[in-house]
């Protein structure tokens, strides 16, 4: 999850974190991904030699890693423990013209889902980064645009529900991938800004709110509930933000400058450290996958 900032806009993204982007519209915050260890075409796993990468027994390796999706529309997969890009392609979805990618999510199949600024949801695959259009119809008003991450359906389910946080801050929806219905679930209680999402294999949720400054919080994904949440003041969004669960962390994307900058919030010791202050692209959405270990690889 991912996305851009809208300065005039009430709405959300990430296909940036696991998130969202576009551009061409006032950006409020904006993103963009870029190189940073790994390179080269393809996006198979590259993390160190003789790691284990602990995930869900029906996960291919491809579902543990992070992606990420650059503002010129380019597909990466992250590895986190190597701070390693791997570009993957470049998204040619049939959108309308001029529409961006603002939101992006991974299920347990390693197929992302991306949201366009124009409110349509298309499937892309994170192999070739080629896509497919599903029969979502775009909303007007609430939920126009929404951030997106998926969640397990319980600590110990592999069933997953894909979550959308309206843009406008109101609260949490639901997609039904087998209708491409959007159910609205409730309104937050405690926090009203954007948020882009990033769910956990036990089922919990979170989102990373635009708020001045940014928030990470823990969302009731039944009922849209504030549960907990962590200031972060050192962070700027900027004018792009996405993040992403995994190995029991937070991995921050924000874009205060030209490229966008990694910090990993570790809500074990409360700490929030910069990793990276400059890709070298501007990171626009972000996801991760239920597959992604809940604890640091071994």
């Amino acid at each position: 999850m991912l996305r851009l900032a809208w300065t005039s806009i009430a709405f959300v993204v990430v296909v940036c974190v696991l998130g969202c982007s576009a551009s061409g519209t006032t950006p409020k915050g904006t993103g963009g991904g870029g190189a940073g260890g790994s390179g080269g075409e393809g996006g198979g796993p590259f993390f160190d030699g003789g790691m284990e990468i602990d995930g869900g027994k029906d996960c291919n390796e491809r579902a543990k890693l992070v992606y990420l999706l650059a503002q010129e529309n380019a597909l990466y997969s992250f590895s986190p423990p190597t701070l390693a890009f791997q570009k993957i392609g470049v998204l040619s979805c049939p959108a309308t013209q001029g529409a961006s990618p603002f939101s992006m999510a991974i299920d347990r199949d390693a197929t992302a889902y991306v949201l366009y600024d124009d409110g349509h949801l298309f499937r892309v695959s994170t192999v070739d980064a080629s896509c497919e259009g599903t029969s979502f119809v775009p909303k007007t008003g609430a939920f126009g645009r929404f951030g997106m991450g998926f969640s397990t359906d319980g600590p110990d389910a592999t069933k997953e529900t894909l979550y959308a946080a309206d843009y406008g801050g109101s609260g949490l929806g639901r997609i039904d991938l087998a209708t491409m219905e959007l159910e609205t679930l409730g309104f937050y209680d405690a926090i009203f800004d954007a948020a882009e999402l990033s769910g956990t294999g036990d089922g919990h949720l979170w989102g990373f709110f635009t708020t001045a400054p940014p928030i990470v919080a823990e969302l009731d994904p039944k009922t849209s509930h504030v549960l907990s949440q962590s200031s972060q003041p050192s962070l700027d969004i900027g004018t792009a933000w996405a993040f992403a669960f995994w190995g029991g962390d937070f991995y921050l994307f924000t874009c205060p400058g030209v490229a966008s900058r990694i910090d990993r919030y570790r809500p074990k010791d409360g700490t929030t450290v910069n990793l990276k202050s400059n890709i070298g692209f501007r990171v626009v959405g972000a996801g991760v996958s239920t597959c992604a270990p809940l604890e640091p690889p071994k």
